[in-house]
């Protein structure tokens, strides 16, 4: 077997630390849009029309229940304009079907309260920050 050049495995270092480091960003945030009767549903729950509203769902639990929604700039959007998130569940309630609820809304989260409503991985799995 032929020797390998320094460069050669300083290359292959390089490559495998932005693979590894490109697999543990998407193991850590791994959210999704929601359909569009998600989206509609959500966005509802804030008086929101789906088309001002940027929604995440987390993937952290079995079923979709968890979604995260912030305000997107667009053409009459601007009367709903708003700077922060708003965090939302589907519950269910005795005889009745699940349907979308509000959990907290804010711009600026301390970890605690946040976590006292929201699960620590669904919260960083929508992209929520605290401190």
């Amino acid at each position: 077997m032929p020797p390998v050049s320094k460069t050669t495995i300083r290359t292959l270092a390089i490559v495998l630390a932005a693979a590894v480091a490109l697999v543990a960003a998407t193991a850590v945030q791994a959210d999704r849009k929601p359909t569009d009767k998600q989206a509609r549903a959500i966005a509802k729950v804030m008086d929101l029309p789906a088309k001002c509203a940027r929604i995440r769902v987390s993937t952290r639990t079995p079923r979709p229940k968890w979604a995260a929604l912030t305000w997107r700039p667009g053409p009459g959007c601007e009367p709903f304009a708003a700077d922060g998130v708003a965090v939302v569940k589907k519950k269910r309630r005795a005889g009745r079907p699940a349907r979308w609820r509000f959990v907290t809304a804010g711009s600026a989260f301390e970890c605690p309260g946040l976590y006292r409503d929201v699960p620590r991985r669904v919260a960083r799995d929508l992209g929520i920050d605290c401190h």
